[in-house]
């Protein structure tokens, strides 16, 4: 039997969240039984520490889309400790360069580098989520191959809800100084009946799109709906 599932888009539909969204019909109801949310902060610049405090606040482990090279030695340290607490870790490029006209074998590469650099920094890498960040929101078949072979799910620049947790292409909603808290109300509702998975994006690191009073509403609307945050996955 083919099931058909009407996509929960958020914000302008672009052509990523139309390619995303046409594959996710296919997939049918939610295998889930209950409705999670995973919460993913790009970039991990200064805003970590706003991340940090939300997330103590609200008990809610985050995860870390890192750019190895990037990090201070104050960042470093410090979300060393937050893995250790609980906190996930994923990878989102060595230098933030977009994937875009990369062949396999060069995104494989930087993915390996940017483990080795983790490591070699104190990260615990046998404890990286299963899940890749491309840089840029970048999205090719190249890119799918590699983080298919790896055994991990993308991330995609697809702004919509997953039907469960067992897709590969991963949709996700950004919180930003413009969101809309109640039409994200709406959304996360209609989410919860369908034990959907919802992934919230946060850009912390950028002062100008990065709102904690909005990400801390939407997250706590979240808990209070009932969806478990849970960064396993």
């Amino acid at each position: 039997m083919i099931w058909y599932r009407v996509p929960l888009f958020y914000g302008d539909w672009n052509k990523q969240a139309i390619y995303v969204g046409i594959i996710d019909t296919w997939h049918g109801p939610s295998k889930d039984t209950q409705a999670h949310a995973m919460w993913i902060d790009d970039d991990c610049g200064e805003g970590v520490f706003n991340v940090n405090r939300i997330s103590n606040s609200l008990k809610i482990h985050p995860i870390y889309a890192v750019i190895p090279s990037q990090m201070s030695d104050t960042i470093i340290s410090s979300m060393i400790q937050w893995q250790k607490q609980g906190a996930g870790i994923v990878l989102h490029g060595l230098n933030h360069e977009a994937w875009k006209e990369w062949k396999e074998e060069q995104i494989d590469e930087d993915i390996e580098k940017s483990k080795k650099v983790l490591y070699q920094k104190g990260f615990d890498t046998t404890k990286l989520l299963k899940i890749i960040v491309p840089p840029h929101g970048c999205n090719t078949q190249a890119i799918r191959s590699v983080i298919q072979k790896r055994k991990c799910k993308m991330v995609t620049g697809a702004a919509l809800v997953n039907p469960d947790r067992n897709v590969f292409q991963l949709g996700r909603i950004f919180l930003s100084q413009d969101t809309d808290t109640s039409k994200i109300r709406r959304l996360l509702q209609k989410a919860y009946d369908n034990n959907n998975f919802v992934i919230f994006g946060t850009h912390s690191s950028n002062p100008e799109e990065f709102s904690e009073e909005k990400t801390r509403k939407v997250l706590e609307m979240a808990k209070e709906i009932g969806f478990i945050f849970d960064i396993s996955e």
